[in-house]
């Protein structure tokens, strides 16, 4: 069983417009004795990011170095040239969404007045996932019988299936956690059991209505009761590929949120901000930089506007790797609301060296 990531209630923090986030990261990097400092990002290569960028780049007067790729992944060997080009380094990065939610899914309006899942590739990432996990948690029945509880599994989920994984996922049920004993009887689509006691137990709320009618298990169907399969090849190193190999442990909990769409960009975010960090401490050879990471998720209101909520925290100082601190997502927000807004002396014309 992988590790979880954090709780949604936990990572579902009060966003920040984006000149209030990047003023106090600068007014704290200024406490903190930050010099010669380079603004780095790793985020998506969507149009909707680049006002983004080009504003942090403006609270610290520096162009903004890159280290993402589409999908908001990490390639944390970039810091090497990165570090080249200044001294101390503050990080920023993490996926986004769209700000309109719709049955789970966040879009926004590209220029062509089109309205569309954003991040796109997080969307065609978990879709064939939401479709197998929609008819297993309508397939799959309940209901009250002679003998107390029962739950009708279909053969489709009954059947010994090959143990080879393949190139499309799939999906399997944990029955010892759905059924109690042996098959009672055939049924139409498949075969019939007593309800396990335990889940029977951890649902007696939500199973008080059932009558003798079969009706879909739906949203109990939790990610305790199935996993799935899928190949993924370990030598492809091409960007669907990675972000897919990234969350892939946790589709079952990303497709029964009540909204995927940002369970799958907060998942992400967590695993490509540890990797980072963990590059950080394990390989980088930091010398006595100071370095600051806000990781966190971007909310595309438009493609012109973003607000970003800060999910998670890193900091080092003079190199001391032993001594970096983490922050979880109500520490690094306490710490971010504590500090001033910076407000640069240059208008953003000026930064640009437009006169």
């Amino acid at each position: 069983m992988p590790i979880s990531p954090p709780v949604e209630t936990l990572l579902d923090q009060p966003p920040m417009e984006l000149m209030g986030l990047f003023g106090r990261m600068r007014s704290f990097t200024d406490s903190s004795g930050f010099s010669g400092t380079l603004p780095v990002v790793w985020q998506c290569s969507d149009e909707s990011q680049k006002i983004k960028k080009s504003l942090f780049g403006y609270v610290y007067d520096c162009p903004v170095f890159n280290l993402g790729r589409v999908g908001a992944l990490i390639d944390p060997t970039r810091l090497i040239p990165a570090s080249h080009h200044g001294r101390d380094l503050v990080i920023l990065g993490g996926s986004h969404i769209g700000g309109t939610e719709n049955d789970g899914v966040g879009f926004v309006e590209r220029i062509h007045g089109l309205t569309v899942p954003c991040c796109g590739m997080m969307h065609r990432l978990m879709d064939p996932y939401k479709v197998l996990y929609h008819r297993a948690s309508t397939l799959v029945t309940l209901f009250h019988g002679p003998n107390g509880l029962m739950i009708e599994v279909p053969y489709k989920y009954l059947l010994r299936k090959s143990t080879d994984e393949h190139d499309h996922p799939h999906l399997h049920l944990n029955l010892d956690r759905l059924v109690h004993g042996e098959p009672l009887r055939d049924a139409s689509q498949g075969k019939v059991y007593r309800l396990n006691p335990e889940f029977a137990s951890h649902y007696h709320h939500a199973l008080a209505d059932l009558t003798d009618e079969p009706a879909s298990i739906g949203r109990l169907l939790d990610p305790t009761t199935f996993y799935f399969t899928k190949r993924l090849p370990v030598e492809n190193h091409n960007p669907d590929t990675l972000l897919e190999a990234s969350v892939f442990d946790f589709m079952p909990d990303i497709v029964t949120s009540k909204y995927p769409h940002r369970r799958i960009a907060d998942v992400n975010t967590w695993r490509q901000f540890h990797r980072l960090a963990a590059y950080l401490t394990d390989s980088f050879d930091s010398g006595e930089r100071n370095i600051l990471v806000i990781a966190g998720l971007t909310i595309d209101h438009t493609i012109k506007r973003n607000s970003f909520i800060p999910q998670f925290g890193f900091w080092m100082q003079q190199g001391r790797a032993l001594q970096a601190r983490y922050f979880n997502a109500p520490e690094i927000n306490t710490l971010l609301r504590s500090q001033s807004v910076f407000k640069p002396d240059k208008t953003f014309l000026q930064y640009a060296e437009i006169t």
